[in-house]
């Protein structure tokens, strides 16, 4: 049995892609640590984000999907990040604005919903993470230029394997004719699927509005892992919700014992610098494998990338995060199983 889960596991994870991520993320760290400026970090986070919102397909979609989040994420989080600066109640209105679009990007297929939620889970990070919050932009700069990094990486520099070749050229009259059969097809698919999409989308932007409302007034620290706990773990119906609450939860313990041991090893930049690119290696090459799996490597890795200018991580701040998971996955399963319960046709 163990050697099956060995063999499948093997088959299942791309380690190239995940040490072209790694090296994408580190890179920049070490970058913050040549140069003595700790906010390098998020120039990692955004490198990180690019390469999971990476199209695997053509050359065509994987450029655009790269760009369109860092795009996406970027502006975004300029704007929920200002908008918060206001107000609380602003900020919150931001993020209920922000995600329900993000989530009505679903109705449009699985590929653009991955691109808007991770902007929208950047943003929801960027809003309440304390480097951010404390009300200056440069961060944004070097977010931006991580996520251009790993997309020159992925383009450019290091292309793992050859794109799939683009669609051979056609005459004018084939093309116009794909198009419109292409086009009905859509709207008949977008028009069963609007009204369950607009509730999804509703619902998700409810829900992840609750979670950054409820860490505030209970001024709970590190509030932000509760609001992207909302994001990544609601899905269109509660037999989708449920076990990926739970997969969530026991990968974010895992992930929690990880980060705690490392940082009781890994002290200053360059040591966490070190330490994190074997995590997102693994982060990256076992994400094929498993959601659980996935979250116990995500979370150490995002950590210490997001607490590189924090090198500290003891105890009690690690049960800070995993409360806050817990809290945002309880929010995720009550709207899912309130809010508009019993008219989703979506899959998971």
């Amino acid at each position: 049995m163990l050697k099956n889960l060995i063999t499948t596991t093997a088959a299942k994870a791309n380690l190239l892609e995940g040490m072209r991520a790694a090296s994408a993320s580190a890179l920049m760290l070490l970058l913050g640590c040549a140069l003595n400026v700790p906010d390098f970090s998020w120039a990692a986070i955004g490198a990180f984000w690019t390469s999971l919102a990476t199209a695997p397909d053509t050359a065509r979609s994987r450029l655009a999907s790269m760009l369109s989040f860092a795009l996406l994420s970027t502006v975004g989080g300029a704007l929920v990040t200002y908008t918060a600066s206001l107000s609380a109640t602003a900020g919150a209105l931001a993020i209920l604005i922000f995600v329900t679009l993000a989530g009505l990007t679903r109705i449009w297929g699985d590929r653009p919903y991955q691109v808007a939620i991770l902007a929208a889970t950047a943003c929801v990070v960027m809003i309440d993470h304390p480097s951010a919050a404390s009300g200056h932009m440069g961060y944004l700069g070097l977010y931006l230029l991580g996520c251009l990094f790993a997309t020159a990486l992925s383009m450019l520099i290091w292309q793992i394997r050859p794109f799939a070749p683009e669609p051979q050229h056609t005459t004018w009259q084939q093309a116009a004719e794909r198009t419109v059969r292409e086009a009905l097809a859509t709207l008949r698919e977008h028009a069963s699927r609007s009204s369950d999409g607009m509730h999804f989308a509703l619902r998700l932007g409810i829900a992840t509005t609750a979670a950054y409302l409820t860490v505030h007034m209970l001024q709970l620290p590190c509030g932000y892992w509760a609001t992207m706990a909302v994001l990544l773990i609601l899905q269109p119906s509660a037999s989708g919700t449920l076990p990926r609450s739970l997969e969530r939860a026991a990968g974010t313990v895992v992930g929690t014992l990880i980060a705690v041991a490392i940082g009781g090893l890994a002290q200053t930049p360059l040591q966490i610098a070190l330490a994190v690119f074997p995590l997102i290696g693994l982060t990256m090459a076992l994400r094929p494998v498993g959601y659980s799996v996935f979250v116990a490597f995500l979370t150490p890795s995002f950590i210490l990338v997001a607490d590189y200018a924090m090198p500290a991580i003891d105890y009690s701040y690690a049960l800070a995060r995993l409360e806050n998971n817990l809290l945002g996955s309880a929010i995720a399963i009550a709207a899912t199983l309130t809010l508009w319960p019993l008219t989703e046709r979506f899959k998971k």
